[in-house]
């Protein structure tokens, strides 16, 4: 646990489901450059994560922890029976966004019962949910019975699986404004009822660019990359057709992918099946340091997401912005947010629908990228 603050110090508390995880290194950046800047917080981890990210101390939860908040619904039921109620109506059943989202926000609430009065006694000045889900009721709930106000994130995840949070649009109702990272989040966040004055759209980022990279003749030996998690909605399965037709076209080319996920096994299978096996290299998940690696020594690089059958999507995928950053050429499928950082043939190439395998072809055929 941390030491508590004493109640002159002005302290924002970041609530995570967990921290850290590696295929969140934005999150990580932004409490980076907060404690560069001098902020003063409290970083929560609702289940599991470290004790100490690089220096800084994380109250860790666990299971014992969430069911413990149970202990305290008598004490809050006589000190804010009207709030306590108003969460237990709430929270009685799951809602269309499916079991997982319940349970997610059971842990915030219980959490919420179980800190509430500490948090108030120790000088929190402010709740900041880094996720709608179980964060967002976490900071929700310590709001209403601390009377300190929150404000709420809430990204593609939030947003669109099984049709988004199932208590998005009370959060953002009650949140003293709430942060999106694309335009498709907002316009999101305004259909789920969110009033637009509340809104902001802060653009993930990296601390520093990487240095200028000077551009190159595109040309084979092709080599590509991918970086993500290796699950449905980034589909990892629906490049496996663009090489094997660079390979039917007798073209050299290399495929690193970095990532792992439920479907890395069957994705192996798919490529030792296609006869890919000897062009590629799956890498599995890697420490950023060594993802920047893979962005140097690569050329192109490929995002073919989708919406997947729970209506989750990637907005825009942390690893397109680092590529283009690092002066990779970028295929990608317009899906989620994708569309508003490349623009069809201007700095990247798009597929509106699925990927094709002529239009890739074609496209690494454009003169445009041949020329030194």
């Amino acid at each position: 646990m941390q030491p508590e603050a004493s109640p002159a110090a002005r302290r924002v508390v970041f609530l995570f489901t967990s921290f850290p995880v590696l295929s969140e290194t934005f999150l990580q950046r932004e409490i980076t450059c907060f404690n560069k800047a001098g902020l003063p917080m409290d970083l929560v981890s609702l289940w599991q994560g470290d004790d100490v990210w690089n220096g800084l101390p994380i109250e860790k939860n666990t299971f014992l922890k969430a069911v413990a908040g149970i202990l305290w619904l008598p004490y809050w039921l006589i000190r804010k029976p009207g709030d306590t109620l108003f969460f237990l109506g709430q929270l009685w059943r799951p809602r269309n966004s499916g079991l997982l989202n319940w349970l997610e926000n059971l842990l915030g609430f219980g959490y919420a019962l179980r800190t509430s009065t500490r948090w108030a006694a120790c000088g929190a000045s402010h709740f900041h949910a880094v996720w709608a889900s179980a964060p967002g009721m976490a900071a929700w709930a310590l709001s209403r019975f601390t009377g300190i106000p929150f404000s709420v994130s809430g990204h593609a995840y939030d947003l669109f699986e099984n049709g988004g949070d199932g208590w998005l649009e009370r959060k953002a109702a009650e949140a003293d404004w709430i942060r999106t990272s694309t335009d498709a989040g907002r316009a999101r966040w305004i259909e789920k009822g969110a009033d637009q004055e509340k809104l902001l759209v802060v653009r993930r980022g990296l601390p520093e660019l990487p240095p200028r990279k000077e551009p190159v003749p595109i040309q084979s030996p092709y080599r590509l990359l991918s970086v993500g998690r290796m699950v449905e909605k980034m589909g990892f399965d629906q490049q496996i057709p663009l090489y094997r037709a660079l390979k039917q076209a007798g073209i050299e080319f290399s495929v690193e992918w970095i990532g792992d996920g439920p479907e890395r096994k069957s994705l192996l299978m798919a490529v030792e099946q296609a006869g890919l096996s000897e062009n590629f290299r799956f890498l599995g998940q890697l420490p950023y340091s060594e993802v920047e690696e893979a962005y140097r020594r690569n050329d192109i690089f490929v995002f073919t997401g989708r919406v997947d059958r729970r209506g989750d999507r990637a907005g825009l995928p942390n690893a397109v912005a680092e590529a283009m950053a690092w002066g990779l050429l970028v295929f990608a499928t317009d899906v989620g947010a994708v569309s508003e950082a490349i623009r069809n043939e201007f700095n990247g190439f798009l597929w509106e629908g699925d990927p094709d395998p002529s239009s890739f072809l074609k496209s690494l055929r454009d003169p445009r990228l041949h020329d030194a």
